[in-house]
């Protein structure tokens, strides 16, 4: 058997006026992202800022139902669907329960978090149980949330 060669290096430091040019960061930057001087009064707003706080005042509506479900996603037969369309069967499985147990009048709703937790240990692999919380608007439409 052939020997390996190991080749040691010496690792010199760089010099000291490449230190001070890297330690060395401009104030200008540094109080750019300062998040202590937030604008208080709603005139110091940007328009963006302002189209985003309204949008959230919108967002508020009025809950006539609020129910929780711990909802049996492989009861519909995993062991039917290839095992690569297993969480996309998990989402539909979600939405007909919600769909057979709520009554919408309009869509159903499912929100980011949700579909994150179903898709957390990827397309083969989605959880067999899930608790959800599952709101019912006036206006009948129907929002899934992680509970």
């Amino acid at each position: 058997m052939a020997k390996k060669k190991i080749i040691k290096k010496k690792v010199t430091p760089p010099p000291e006026e490449e230190k001070e040019k890297i330690e060395e960061v401009p104030k200008e930057d540094v109080d750019a992202f300062d998040l202590e001087e937030t604008p208080v009064s709603e005139e110091e707003l940007s328009e963006i800022e302002q189209e985003i706080k309204e949008a959230e005042t919108e967002f508020e509506e009025e809950i006539q139902e609020e129910r929780y479900y711990v909802v049996p996603l492989a009861k519909k037969g995993f062991e039917l669907v290839p095992r690569w369309k297993r969480s996309k069967k998990a989402i539909l499985v979600l939405r007909e329960f919600i769909v057979r147990h709520m009554k919408p009048e309009g869509d159903v709703y499912i929100a980011q978090e949700l579909n994150e937790r179903v898709w957390e240990n990827g397309i083969k692999n989605p959880p067999r149980k899930i608790r959800v919380r599952v709101t019912k608007s006036v206006d009948g439409i129907v929002r899934a949330y992680l509970a």
